[in-house]
């Protein structure tokens, strides 16, 4: 629970920080490109498309609060203009996120990602929502289904049963896989009362099932290049129409941390 006093305390000591920069299309800029290397006025003004004496007085502003030095005729970031370069991008990447992932969020039991993973959301950045056509509402899913078959290290949580799911545990290949499911109470029932047989005859040696307890209410997959989540409306009742994919190692990353959230609640299945 967020304290509103000290946020709003905050927000009061940081707001000329914040308005620094957000104010000034220049300041930012020259920020974010002296973050790749010094650079010289010409360079710069070539770069950014402004006018000399526009470039000039945005340093000197940088220059007086101690983000940016000069040195022959190059311009630096300070140790605190690297600092500010680097939350401005984890500032726009957060936005970027915020504004691709709308579909997702909004509307949708966000409470199942834990706070500081929604605080992470710019590693999220490079992530993009999948929305099912109406012709084919299965579609997505089985594409996802697919690029998990050829994966060597897959990490599933859901509280929704596919069948996919069996499909990826009968498959000729699956030693050649490390699997780990974490599954609700409900889910690991219908294993049990439908798929009995398959399951005994499983070579589980690098099947892994976990039982969580907890009413966790999303649906998650990891594998080797790529995370997919799927949440649920307000309502409770599981989207299946939309879900976000995102790669990179940032995503990784936090699909990694969210896992190991609910790892650390789980119980091992015995099968």
């Amino acid at each position: 629970m967020v304290d509103m006093n000290k946020a709003l305390g905050l927000y009061d000591d940081v707001k000329g920080d914040m308005k620094f920069f957000v104010n000034s299309d220049v300041r930012s800029k020259i920020l974010l490109s002296l973050r790749e290397k010094p650079k010289d006025l010409p360079i710069l003004r070539s770069e950014l498309d402004f006018s000399s004496s526009t470039i000039l007085h945005g340093i000197y502003q940088l220059e007086d609060k101690n983000f940016v030095f000069k040195n022959s005729g190059h311009y630096y970031l300070s140790q605190m203009g690297e600092l500010a370069a680097i939350k401005l991008v984890n500032l726009m990447k957060s936005f970027s996120s915020m504004n691709k992932l709308e579909s997702l969020f909004l509307n949708h039991e966000i409470e199942v990602i834990p706070l500081h993973l929604l605080e992470g959301i710019d590693n999220l950045e490079q992530g993009q929502i999948i929305e099912s056509k109406l012709q084919n509402l299965m579609g997505s899913h089985k594409a996802i289904s697919d690029r998990i078959l050829n994966s060597k290290e897959i990490r599933l949580i859901s509280s929704v049963f596919f069948p996919e799911y069996m499909d990826l545990l009968k498959d000729p290949d699956s030693l050649k896989r490390n699997v780990n499911l974490i599954m609700t109470d409900n889910v690991c029932d219908i294993l049990l009362n439908q798929y009995m047989d398959d399951l005994h005859n499983l070579d589980n040696s690098k099947i892994n099932i976990w039982k969580i307890d907890d009413p966790l209410k999303l649906s998650f997959a990891m594998a080797d290049e790529f995370i997919a989540l799927g949440l649920f409306l307000e309502n409770g009742v599981y989207d299946s129409n939309r879900f976000l994919i995102s790669e990179g190692n940032e995503s990784l990353a936090w699909g990694n941390k969210l896992f190991n959230h609910y790892l650390d609640q789980a119980t091992e299945f015995k099968l």
